[in-house]
């Protein structure tokens, strides 16, 4: 009998009495679309874990490379919607997770469509991965994940998935968090911008926001609540400057997409408003532009590159202990104050 990580699908179909193709199909997470048995497929991932079975991923393709080893393929199922510069950051946690813990892990991205996962079903099997990440999901993509089982190990990343492992931020209590911050700076009146293509987790932002600053006694006026078509500066600075235009205006604003505060800012800017005087304005999201914008914009955001550490760390886990069950790990938010807005330790 051959050692444990050295088991043949031949041997397991021995041992089961059963053919390698059958075999085969339900290692390769292929047993439901072949109308195999729920009973056999059972029998069959409780002898393969039992006896140590291991796919050989890319068995072929790595000896041609003339590459040894027992190296983890990890792929990463990417929504090309997401921001490009999140992604950067992303794949800089990876990489330096990699270095620091001295793993072999080799990497393969799959662009996906906002809401069409299922496309990439076939390629979600454990003959082709050790693992996989899947990053910035809609509640179409999370609804397949949630409506099917797969062999191999899946966390999602930026969003909370009760039947997944997750690593992400809770986004709800982000907004609330930034009505606390507005309630400290002493603000009484306050605003919204955001987006009507806003994900799940905007809308959570949004949510937790007008929510705490009603708990808190932050006046929040139907017409300083602005949600515009598009998710750019142009939308951003329309918005601010019809909140402007009200009779009465916040004094504090928090712009739910970072492109839109940039439009946001230079609109106050216009209208001859003057930072942490006449407003406030705090953005949901990161930029590099914000840095270096005069003002320079505050923001609140998610710490990319230690979400991608603590996703890379946890699949590891997850695959190295044969871990069944879901574990989350929940990451707090940034915040990166400039001028204009200022920490809840400074006088207003």
């Amino acid at each position: 009998m051959a050692g444990k990580g050295n088991i043949q699908i031949k041997e397991i179909a021995e041992k089961l009495g059963l053919s390698a193709g059958t075999v085969s199909i339900v290692l390769n997470g292929r047993g439901d679309k072949m109308r195999i048995s729920k009973e056999t497929q059972k029998k069959i991932k409780d002898i393969a874990r039992e006896m140590g079975y291991q796919p050989n991923i890319y068995a072929r393709r790595l000896r041609n490379a003339g590459v040894e080893g027992t190296g983890r393929v990890i792929a990463v199922f990417w929504n090309s919607g997401y921001a490009d510069e999140i992604m950067g950051s992303f794949f800089r946690g990876l990489q330096r997770t990699v270095e620091e813990t001295e793993e072999h892990v080799e990497f393969y991205i799959h662009m996906f469509a906002y809401g069409q996962l299922v496309d990439c079903e076939q390629m979600m099997t454990p003959s082709r991965y050790s693992g996989i990440i899947v990053c910035g999901i809609s509640d179409a993509d999370a609804e397949f994940l949630n409506t099917h089982t797969f062999e191999i190990p899946i966390v999602c990343v930026f969003r909370n998935e009760k039947n997944y492992p997750c690593v992400y931020v809770d986004d709800y209590a982000v907004g609330s968090d930034c009505a606390a911050l507005f309630a400290k700076r002493g603000h009484k009146r306050a605003g919204f911008i955001g987006s009507s293509q806003n994900g799940p987790n905007s809308i959570l932002r949004q949510m937790g926001f007008i929510n705490k600053c009603r708990e808190l006694g932050i006046e929040v006026k139907r017409d300083w609540i602005r949600e515009e078509d598009e998710r750019d500066f142009h939308s951003g600075h329309r918005a601010m400057d019809s909140i402007l235009k009200c009779e009465e205006n916040p004094t504090a604003v928090l712009v739910n997409v970072p492109d839109q505060a940039i439009g946001a800012v230079v609109a106050c800017r216009n209208n001859g408003m003057q930072f942490q005087k006449d407003i406030e304005v705090l953005a949901a999201g990161s930029s590099k532009v914000f840095e270096y914008f005069s003002p320079s914009i505050s923001t609140v955001c998610t710490p990319v590159e230690l979400v991608a550490e603590n996703t890379l760390n946890l699949l590891l886990l997850i695959i190295e202990k044969d871990i069944r069950m879901p574990m989350s790990r929940v990451l707090d938010a940034e915040y990166v104050f400039g001028d204009t807005c200022q920490s809840p330790e400074e006088t207003r």
